[in-house]
């Protein structure tokens, strides 16, 4: 769950060429954490419809893994090529280049959300990151079982974000 840095010549992410709308950055001129989930994956695409409510501030692009790979934005497509997304969750800040993933990308996101202002600090500490990949990892491998048991795996998935 170590975070990488795609090796490249650093741009602004707001004027990127190729670089959809959507990732120019939230409200604030802030750039957008783009969040790999699986739309295959019921329990992943309820979690990132509750993200995208959640998410007041649009510091978050919900992209389902399976777009990632054709996407015309270079690092999304090189993120997906390049890591295994379909493991765990991958969070890319295209304004950085860094991508962390499984817990580390948990740790992200909720940085990024309301109130993450509790979670900053507390994410650089190395006892809370291992916890915090423990318990993504025990989610991540039985997320399909989960998803049965709440309901959320089936036809009923196939709705659209």
């Amino acid at each position: 769950m170590k975070a990488v840095t795609l090796a490249r010549p650093r741009r602004a992410a707001a004027t990127a060429p190729g670089t959809a709308a959507t990732s120019a950055g939230a409200p604030s001129g802030e750039p957008r954490l783009v969040v790999l989930y699986d739309r295959d994956c019921g329990l992943c695409t309820a979690t990132a419809k509750r993200l995208r409510r959640w998410d007041r501030h649009g510091r978050l692009e919900m992209l389902p893994l399976q777009d990632a790979a054709v996407s015309d934005r270079p690092d999304v497509a090189a993120t997906a090529r390049n890591h295994p997304v379909l493991a765990e969750l991958h969070v890319l800040d295209e304004a950085t280049g860094r991508v962390d993933a499984g817990g580390d990308a948990a740790l992200a996101i909720a940085a990024a959300l309301p109130g993450g202002w509790l979670v900053r600090p507390i994410r650089r500490i190395a006892p809370v990151r291992w916890i915090v990949g423990a318990l993504y990892d025990i989610v991540a491998h039985n997320r399909h079982a989960i998803g049965r048991r709440l309901g959320l795996e089936g036809p009923s998935c196939d709705t659209p974000l």
